[in-house]
C-alpha cells in the first residue's frame, strides 16, 4: 500500500460497490440534488441525516446520468450542479509521518472527510464569466467548494510562475 492509499483508508468513508451492480432502471426518481447540496424528494427535503448518508453511499455519475443503484434497482437522480458541497477543511496530522505533509481534508456537507491529493484532485470550472473550485470524488462525482472555504483557502495559496496555488499531498492544485 503506498502513501496516499493509506492517507486515504485512514479518511475515505467506504462506498458501495455500485459498478459490479447491474440492476435494471426504474426509470427517473423523484430525487433532486440541489445546488447547495440539499437532497430532495417530491419537492421536500430530506432531513435525516442518515437517510442522505445512505443515498450518498449509492450514488453515482456515469458520465450522463446520476443514479442510485442498490443490487435490485438504478434509478436516476436530478442533479442541479454538484451533488456534494466541501463546507469545512483541516490540515491533516497524519500527513507528516507519510511524508505527504501538508496535507488538507476537505468535509463535505454530509461529513465525509476527503484527502485533497491526485486521487481527490481539485479542479476549476467556469461558470458565469467565474472559476469556480470543486474536488474530484470516487463514482465520478464531484463537491462544490464553498465559498467561505475558498475564501478561506485563499489566505493560504502560494505562487509561483504558473499562478496561485494550494499545496496538498505534494501535489500543487492552480486556483488562479
Amino acid at each position: 500500500m503506498n502513501k496516499i492509499d493509506e492517507l486515504i483508508a485512514q479518511y475515505v468513508t467506504a462506498h458501495a460497490p455500485t459498478e459490479s451492480w447491474s440492476a435494471p432502471s426504474c426509470g427517473f426518481s423523484e430525487i433532486v440534488i440541489d445546488t447547495d447540496g440539499r437532497w430532495f424528494h417530491q419537492k421536500s427535503e430530506i432531513k435525516r441525516a442518515s437517510l442522505v448518508a445512505l443515498f450518498a453511499s449509492v450514488l453515482s455519475y456515469d458520465g450522463t446520468h446520476y443514479w442510485l443503484k442498490t443490487p435490485a434497482e438504478s434509478c436516476i437522480v436530478k442533479v442541479m450542479a454538484h451533488p456534494f458541497v466541501i463546507e469545512q477543511w483541516y490540515f491533516c496530522e497524519h500527513a507528516s509521518s507519510l511524508s505527504l505533509a501538508p496535507c488538507i481534508i476537505a468535509v463535505d456537507n454530509i461529513g465525509r472527510e476527503w484527502p485533497i491529493s491526485s486521487m481527490f484532485p481539485l479542479a476549476l470550472e467556469r461558470a458565469n464569466g467565474v472559476d469556480i473550485p470543486f474536488l474530484r470524488l470516487n463514482y465520478g462525482l464531484t463537491a462544490r467548494v464553498s465559498r467561505n472555504v475558498y475564501y478561506q483557502w485563499v489566505e493560504i495559496l502560494q505562487e509561483d510562475k504558473n499562478g496561485f496555488y494550494l499545496m496538498s499531498a505534494k501535489t500543487r492544485f492552480y486556483l488562479g
